[in-house]
């Protein structure tokens, strides 16, 4: 295992956290560093004095589209909650605040709320934070407030494992991890050194330490540091500035318009992300509706794929499942809480056993014997498996349509060719409506020509048609087809929560089940004719139940002619790439991608959509350098040499 995959995977510390009352005020000492988290003074004006006030956070609100605070040590969660109560009272509506913390030690919800009782003044923004809290688990943490206005990226990870990761752009830093003395391994050149480079033209830090090797890092890095009177007993706080000298990376200009091609949940979740940006964005699609592809199934799982070693593709799995459910739940488009993920046969068992000894906090998953299992499932089952408390089903139409309610969407438009232009990027095709005029489909069709900025390819397995073979070596997408059978409700099982077995089964909103998903490989070229169609239906079925176990397969009519018959289902075809793993990228000059997402779609598709939509506005992404290379679209060509 390498160093950084070992940073990347340590487990989360306990702060040892004693909370009490002194003459009124609050004090928050730490027994994991001997330390207290603010001066037992008055936090809420250390606070002010030492970080608010040195970087003119309010003047700077009143005025920046974007401002970017980066942290070290969010600790009681004070620092964010000043800070987010300061932007709610000087920014305007069109502002916002992106907010950047590291935790390597993170309090409960309940700790927080404690500590942060005693000022009443934060009562709102203290309530806001303790409703945005993501789970406790390793990893970045991307959340919204204030209907998206506020971002909180609150990475549960070391310090210095996390800047050496990242690639951002901050305004303002606050280093308030605990004094050098007792934290030693934050407050190191390293440190202050990615610093810099993640820091914008001009950008400030603040510290309530002016301990020597503290300035003397952060002046060898290039920011010129002044000393100040220090707040209650510290003798001395430091502002500082990054020097003209050191070398900024230029923000990008905000396109004027984005046009994406591909209504399901790859382009759904990139176009309400950008729209959130106020970017002026346009959704395409061959189809006649939103989600008439693979993401339109009446049921999906979200859970994540973790990996018994350390891998790129592991740690993005469990990054991006913690912020799709949060974006399904936050639209109202979860269908339950909690998956039980069975242990189906022993090599399952075996890798199940490797994870649970990895020491994942219970909050992620945790083991469950046979009875317990039963008991949750509502269905007795003899083997074991893991419970993932935080997983469960989505309604994908639902969630596609919540996010593109607001979101300009032009359907029956069939891309051909894009070209660079002076002006952007010309988008030809043609475009039909139904019943109106006449081809041998009963469709009258029109040139379609329009130019955007940026285009985002978001097609599924229609890439490789925009595409053709051409860019096979570079982007080889595969299509595969994939049932999913809709048992009735009255001849389901009737459990209680989704299970994973290597298929799945999860209950939809109408009370009917969802039991999926066969797989089988299209050949290039191959069309299929009616007679295909209902011989692979029928197959389609039989290899669901297939999967089931026993003791649920027991509870199903054991009749093919019945299912053909009385069960329900939908075909759709996922795009897979060679690796598994999805693409998300600029392949060039104004052009983007955004595909090969397979089956786990309602897992990777948001947080891949974030990240593209912060790219494409030279915002802090939410991947680590370790998720960007899982995405790379050129990284079969690198394999290849090409």
């Amino acid at each position: 295992m390498s160093n950084q995959a070992k940073a990347l995977y340590a487990p989360l510390l306990d702060p040892m956290i004693d909370i009490s009352r002194d003459d009124g005020r609050v004090v928050a000492y730490s027994r994991l560093y001997d330390d207290i988290y603010f001066s037992s003074e008055g936090g809420y004006d250390e606070t002010m004095a030492v970080f608010m006030k040195p970087t003119g956070l309010p003047e700077r609100f009143e005025h920046a589209r974007l401002t970017t605070i980066a942290e070290l040590g969010f600790g009681t969660g004070l620092n964010f909650c000043v800070a987010l109560s300061l932007f709610r009272k000087y920014a305007p509506a069109d502002a916002r605040l992106h907010y950047i913390t590291t935790e390597h030690a993170p309090l409960t919800a309940d700790q927080i709320k404690d500590v942060l009782s005693a000022y009443p003044q934060l009562d709102i923004a203290t309530a806001d934070l303790i409703t945005a809290l993501p789970p406790r688990w390793p990893g970045r943490h991307r959340v919204f407030l204030d209907q998206g206005r506020v971002t909180l990226d609150l990475i549960y990870q070391d310090s210095k494992a996390m800047l050496a990761s990242s690639d951002f752009v901050a305004d303002i830093w606050f280093l308030d991890g605990f004094t050098p003395a007792r934290n030693p391994d934050m407050w190191q050149g390293d440190i202050y050194n990615h610093m810099a480079r993640c820091s914008a033209k001009d950008a400030i830090c603040a510290s309530f330490t002016a301990a020597g090797d503290v300035r003397r890092g952060l002046e060898a890095a290039g920011f010129d540091i002044t000393r100040h009177d220090g707040f209650g007993r510290k003798r001395h706080r430091i502002t500082g500035i990054l020097s003209s000298r050191i070398a900024v990376r230029p923000q990008p200009a905000l396109p004027a318009s984005v046009k994406i091609i591909g209504a399901g949940i790859a382009g759904a979740s990139l176009a309400y992300a950008l729209a959130r940006r106020h970017i002026n964005v346009e959704v395409l699609d061959a189809a006649s509706d939103m989600a008439e592809g693979a993401s339109g199934n009446i049921a999906a799982l979200q859970t994540p794929r973790l990996t018994v070693d350390p891998t790129d593709h592991g740690w993005l799995s469990m990054n991006a499942f913690g912020f799709a459910r949060r974006s399904a739940l936050a639209m109202g488009a979860g269908l339950d809480e909690g998956c039980i993920t069975l242990a189906k046969d022993e090599k399952e068992a075996a890798r199940q056993q490797k994870l649970l000894r990895q020491g994942w906090p219970d909050a992620l998953f945790s083991h469950m014997d046979a009875a317990a299992m039963s008991d949750r499932l509502g269905v007795h089952l003899s083997a074991e498996g893991l419970f993932y408390p935080y997983a469960g089903a989505v309604d994908p139409r639902l969630w596609i349509s919540r996010m593109l309610e607001n979101i300009p969407c032009r359907y029956n438009v069939n891309i051909t060719s894009m070209t660079n232009t002076a002006s952007g990027i010309m988008l030809t095709g043609d475009y039909g409506h139904e019943n109106r005029g006449h081809d041998n489909r009963g469709h009258e069709h029109h040139h379609y020509e329009d130019h955007a900025d940026i285009v985002v390819i978001a097609a599924g397995a229609g890439l490789s048609a925009l595409w053709g073979r051409r860019l096979e070596p570079i982007l080889p997408i595969t299509a595969n087809s994939g049932q999913v059978s809709h048992i009735p409700s009255d001849e389901a099982p009737d459990i209680t929560i989704p299970i994973s077995f290597g298929g799945y089964m999860a209950r939809a909103k109408d009370g009917s089940v969802a039991l999926g998903a066969s797989y089988q490989r299209i050949q290039n070229d191959h069309v299929m004719m009616p007679t295909d169609q209902i011989s692979a239906h029928a197959n389609a079925h039989a290899e669901n139940v297939a999967r089931l176990p026993d003791i649920l397969q027991n509870r199903l009519p054991h009749a093919p002619d019945h299912w053909q018959n009385h069960w329900g289902g939908r075909q759709s075809v996922r795009a897979t790439t060679p690796d598994r793993q999805p693409m998300a990228g600029a392949l060039g000059k104004g052009l983007y991608i955004l595909g090969g997402l397979g089956s786990r779609g309602m897992v990777t598709a948001p947080i891949l959509a974030e990240a593209l939509a912060a790219d494409i506005c030279g915002e802090a992404s939410p991947l680590d350098t370790a998720m960007r290379r899982a995405v790379d679209p050129f990284r079969f060509s690198r394999r290849a040499g090409l």
